[in-house]
């Protein structure tokens, strides 16, 4: 995967649209001459176009206040006033401030490792794609190298090519004894055009089986389409709903975009499964920690 495509998939443009689009308004009042203003405008939509980009999945009533605050600040300030009129080019332009700046600030906040709260276990169960399961059986997966790195038994009920759908029948294998689920799920159902409706009906049914009292679930965030934003929104309200942790989509691409990571641009290779073994290691220390503390000593 190239590394433009994994900029936009990790949501990283939302901040460098963020910074143009917040420079192309500031420095709006000070411009005079067309080729000055002509130049903001193409800054203006190229920062506006690096944050679409970026998908991040605000609900569809926040991204029309934002593009609705962005096209009434652009044609204001595209007309020439004088005098006191041109005052109330300041209202638009403070709405698309608070607008922006609020958004991005939500948005930044999600940028963080969780840190997870939850009783200890002795192993975790893990429901997932090819990404877990792998497709070579001559490259150790992320489980088996995490197993093997923490000494934390993982029983890993991923299958190569899984959708959401089949989700619902690995979780039906998920016991009582089985207190830390870990989901990497729903890549097959976004790039293979499965409706979000039913990607949110079958994600809805397996954390519904999963969410009991006492377990602890984290899911892996789905790196983003423009047209694919519905994933991202249904994750995170379903996320809330059950009270499951989320690992940024960040983290995701920076373990396939690292050197080496992957055989085929996605797949994990030798290299990739121990850092994403790691990365997981490292998110669910508190949940696992006693296990990880005992292997490292």
């Amino acid at each position: 995967m190239s590394p433009l495509a994994l900029y936009f998939a990790s949501g990283d443009s939302l901040y460098a649209g963020a910074g143009l689009l917040l420079l192309a308004v500031v420095v709006s009042r000070y411009l005079k001459q067309s080729w000055l203003l002509r130049l903001r405008n193409l800054a203006a939509w190229l920062g506006l176009a690096l944050t679409i980009m970026a998908c991040p999945p605000f609900s569809w009533t926040v991204d029309a206040i934002f593009l609705a605050a962005f096209v009434l600040w652009l044609t204001v300030s595209n007309y020439r006033l004088g005098g006191r009129a041109s005052d109330w080019r300041l209202v638009p332009t403070a709405i698309l401030l608070i607008v922006l700046l609020t958004l991005t600030a939500m948005e930044f906040s999600r940028r963080a490792m969780p840190a997870i709260i939850g009783s200890p276990a002795d192993h975790l169960v893990v429901i997932g794609d090819s990404i877990s399961s792998g497709i070579d059986p001559r490259v150790p997966t992320w489980p088996i190298v995490m197993q093997q790195l923490t000494g934390v038994p993982v029983k890993n009920l991923s299958r190569p090519g899984a959708q959401a759908i089949e989700g619902l029948d690995m979780a039906r294998k998920v016991t009582a004894d089985d207190q830390v689920v870990l989901i990497e799920i729903g890549g097959n159902d976004l790039l293979g055009g499965v409706p979000s409706i039913a990607f949110e009906k079958s994600l809805d049914a397996i954390l519904s089986k999963l969410a009991t009292p006492g377990r602890t679930i984290v899911m892996f965030e789905l790196p983003l389409l423009p047209h694919k934003i519905a994933y991202g929104q249904i994750q995170r309200r379903l996320a809330a709903k059950y009270g499951v942790w989320l690992i940024p989509k960040r983290c995701f691409i920076e373990v396939i975009g690292s050197a080496g990571a992957t055989s085929d641009g996605l797949h994990l290779s030798e290299s990739g499964a121990r850092h994403m073994a790691t990365l997981v290691a490292t998110v669910l220390s508190p949940v696992l920690k006693s296990h990880v503390a005992g292997a490292s000593r």
